[in-house]
């Protein structure tokens, strides 16, 4: 039980410096931060097991909409993915481009489950 209590404090923390991230480089408000936060939490879990469709921005402002996973993370980088480690930026395996991407977490917009 107390391994949960302490993954549950873990995962809220990163979700505050996510949040905090987001309102200082985009100038949202913290109701909004805190959903966009929730929001790649749960698709960094997603994932993990399954596909996803991602609307973010680029860095240059250009909108994308890939079809990403996160499965090949452990063959292709002898480690289990760490939630922990993701401070700024989200790598993602675009299964249409078959290679690894990243995107600012401060630009993300959507996310929805794929088969």
């Amino acid at each position: 039980m107390r391994k949960s209590t302490k993954n549950a404090s873990l995962h809220e923390a990163l979700r505050n410096l996510w949040k905090i991230r987001i309102m200082l480089e985009k100038n949202y408000t913290e109701t909004c931060a805190t959903w966009m936060a929730r929001r790649i939490e749960s698709l960094i879990d997603h994932m993990q097991y399954g596909h996803a469709v991602i609307a973010y921005h680029k860095q240059d402002g250009t909108f994308k909409l890939v079809k990403a996973t996160l499965m090949p993370y452990k063959a292709d980088f002898n480690k289990n993915y760490d939630i922990t480690r993701v401070a700024g930026t989200i790598a993602f395996w675009d299964v249409e481009m078959q290679a690894w991407k990243t995107f600012q977490l401060e630009n993300f917009l959507e996310w929805r489950p794929v088969c």
